[in-house]
């Protein structure tokens, strides 16, 4: 008897474990691989897909219905190779659109009307050292348009907000992000012309 009431006790300890595990992970979503949706040659990431961004410490974070709102801390450098940004994890299915190609990045981006972010950075990231492209934002809604090296093992693209005024800390809200590998992006302006 007292042998089955262990193994009770153990069984209820487990069901436990995995459930408090389950229930942490729902009410936890950072870092959660997204699939975005395949608009032609490009990979969009919009809406859900920026729904479970995996911080940085530099920075903090936040998602509403009007896109990803990433705020850099006053007095920080620009990225490093080191540093990661805000990233979002791309899924297994989406990660050959990414990997060992150079990309074209567009992201269509609203700056606040206080504490505006002077400049974004964007890399790809994975197993390799961070390769940051950064652009100047304009003064108002706007689209910066980013070239990324093809990189190995990547699983998900890196975002930085810079803030050039001393003391202050820069915020840029990110509405849209395309992704399209630089050679589909080259044909495309050819069939353009």
């Amino acid at each position: 008897m007292k042998t089955k009431g262990v193994l009770v006790a153990v069984a209820v300890l487990a069901i436990t474990g995995v459930a408090l595990v389950g229930w942490v992970r729902m009410l936890d979503p950072r870092g959660k691989p997204v699939a975005g949706e395949i608009d032609g040659a490009a990979l969009v990431l919009n809406g859900s897909a920026f729904g479970t961004p995996d911080p940085s410490p530099e920075q903090t974070v936040t998602t509403s219905r009007d896109g990803l709102t990433i705020q850099v801390m006053a007095d920080q450098p620009p990225p490093s190779p080191a540093d990661r940004g805000v990233r979002i994890l791309l899924a297994a299915a989406r990660l050959s659109h990414v990997n060992d190609r150079p990309l074209i990045v567009n992201i269509a981006y609203t700056l606040p009307r206080t504490n505006a972010a002077s400049r974004l950075a964007v890399s790809l990231q994975g197993i390799e050292p961070s390769e940051w492209d950064t652009q100047p934002l304009s003064t108002d809604d706007g689209e910066a348009q980013f070239t990324l090296d093809a990189r190995s093992a990547v699983e998900a693209i890196g975002l930085r907000a810079i803030s050039d005024t001393p003391g202050a800390p820069g915020a840029v809200v990110i509405n849209d992000i395309r992704i399209t590998p630089a050679d589909a992006a080259s044909e495309s302006e050819a069939a353009a012309d």
